[in-house]
């Protein structure tokens, strides 16, 4: 059942879990907890759709480096940044765990191991296609005849969601699941806390008017993205200095966000084995793309790194505007709707196309491929991971409040530099070394990145990928939750996403999230059987 808190008051019906946040992970838990019999309410600050006044919430201060993802890449709308975003999904490598020199002094309190069955998990609750890489026969038959082997590197295959938006996949269980109920435009201001200091009573939630009230639950799970996440800890322990986190120094600490850049032009040097390799794929239904990523300790001239770096081919060709829009004109046609585009606008891209609609089809029916001409070149794009830095935080604007009057989040987003240069460096050297072997390419390394000067990363931009604020400790000293994502010193509250990452890796966080929130409503089924 869907609630608007516009045109209806909450219901007075008791819960036994109620979620803060709407999104991704949020509606994912809702749906795994309804399903084993409990009672969830999942509060979602805006409504079904985009509206200004919500996205107004997102407005925050940023005081280091600039990130643009804290004012574009979060989604005030039931389904969240699932609605913005394309559905890729990749696994973290059992590295990422791990206690890693000059990155973490100490592994994740969770193992690799214990969290691959929660991946599965997902990828079955969400209909994933089957994972390809060098021992599924499939993946040779895509390229040849053998698995291509780039030395220095792990060619994998990144898997996409047929339906990204999350409120989509699950409408007719958030409609219609008789346990679950969706409250739209409930803003989350404040956590209430029991006489005993332990536990929570209460989320205390704005209405689109301005007024206030509080819901009860017997447990609370605070799955409004990193940003959010934070800033509601943040702000209650300024309001109740006894919350057992408010002298934790991890709260809000620790934020991180993959860094994208462009490291080098490729000039191929055998076009149709290269594009064979490197275009993304379409099987089944399910799109996969292919990258690259440095195995560790591969660096060029034996340099040991410690970081995780992933590449990626970006084709630039003069039909790509055309290709974008006939995209949408699909995905619309294949939800039942109608394009946004006009009648002309469709006609102008269909004609744009021009000469590549053959090759276009051909390569999709023969070698499952999505054509790109290339002909305004090719570019070798990383995503590095970054060492978490505890002065990389986020914290409260002291100046400034919302509507409702939260003080504002203040991101003080910090890269150490170095490192983060160096590996990408090294990445983008080994990838020329190795492709210019294998006759593939040779890569032109920009000029800066070569001479690993810092500047260079005035050049990278975040990705969206916003982890930490709330990461999983061993201690209270050592984090702000532990392995079961409990936050320290309380008995009936909870985080789930990227907010609880110790470390980045060098993928995007919301598979491993997933797996992390599959693993929680397991836990916290077991812990509500009597």
């Amino acid at each position: 059942m869907i609630i608007d808190l516009n045109h209806a008051p909450p219901p007075d019906t008791p819960h036994d879990v109620i979620i803060v946040g709407g999104g991704t992970v949020a509606l994912l838990l809702a749906v795994l907890l309804e399903r084993q019999g409990q009672r969830v309410l999942v509060l979602e600050t805006g409504g079904g759709s985009f509206e200004a006044p919500a996205q107004e919430l997102n407005e925050a201060t940023v005081t280091g480096r600039a990130h643009t993802g804290i004012s574009v890449a979060r989604g005030r709308a039931l389904g969240g940044t699932s609605n913005l975003w394309g559905g890729q999904l990749t696994l973290f490598v059992p590295s990422d765990f791990e206690a890693r020199a000059g990155v973490s002094d100490a592994p994740w309190p969770i193992t690799y191991e214990e969290l691959l069955p929660w991946y599965e998990a997902v990828a079955q609750e969400l209909r994933l296609a089957d994972a390809l890489d060098e021992s599924t026969p499939q993946a040779h038959k895509l390229f040849g005849d053998h698995y291509p082997d780039i030395p220095g590197f792990t060619l994998f295959l990144t898997r996409w969601l047929k339906e990204p938006a999350m409120a989509r996949y699950f409408h007719e269980r958030l409609q219609n699941a008789p346990g679950l109920t969706v409250l739209l435009h409930t803003h989350a201001t404040g956590l209430n806390l029991a006489p005993d200091g332990e536990r929570i009573t209460s989320v205390r939630v704005a209405r689109p008017d301005g007024s206030s009230t509080a819901l009860h639950g017997q447990r609370f799970v605070l799955a409004n993205g990193t940003i959010e996440i934070a800033r509601l800890l943040l702000a209650c322990a300024a309001e109740q200095p006894q919350v057992p986190w408010a002298g934790n120094p991890w709260v809000g600490a620790g934020f991180q966000d993959h860094l994208e850049m462009r490291g080098g032009r490729v000039h191929l040097l055998d076009r149709p084995r290269f594009l064979r390799t490197f275009q993304n794929i379409v099987l089944g239904g399910h799109k996969y793309q292919p990258k690259l990523r440095l195995n560790m300790g591969a660096g060029a001239g034996g340099a040991e790194l410690a970081l995780n770096v992933t590449g990626y081919f970006a084709f630039e060709s003069s039909i790509a505007e055309h290709l974008q829009h006939l995209k949408v004109l699909v995905k619309s046609l294949l939800r039942g709707g109608l394009p946004h585009q006009g009648l002309g606008d469709m006609l102008r891209h269909i004609r744009g196309m021009g000469s590549a609609w053959v090759p276009m089809i051909v390569q999709y029916l023969r070698h499952h491929r999505i054509y790109n001409p290339a002909d305004r070149g090719v570019w070798l794009v990383m995503h590095a991971e970054q060492v978490p830095r505890d002065d990389s935080r986020i914290t409260l604007d002291p100046q400034r409040r919302d509507r409702f009057g939260m003080p504002l989040a203040a991101l003080d987003w910090r890269i150490g530099g170095a490192p983060e240069v160096r590996a990408m460096a090294a990445f983008v050297r080994q990838a020329g070394e190795s492709l210019q072997a294998a006759g593939l390419a040779r890569v032109e390394i920009d000029a800066l990145l070569d001479a690993e000067d810092a500047r260079v990363l005035e050049q990278a931009t975040d990705t969206y990928h916003q982890c930490g604020g709330a990461r999983m400790g061993h201690h209270p000293g050592d984090g702000v939750v532990d392995s079961g994502l409990r936050v320290f010193g309380t008995s009936n509250l909870y985080v789930a996403g990227a907010a609880v990452f110790r470390t980045s890796s060098y993928a995007n966080p919301t598979f491993t999230a997933m797996a992390l929130t599959a693993r929680l409503a397991d836990q916290l089924g077991r812990e509500a059987t009597p």
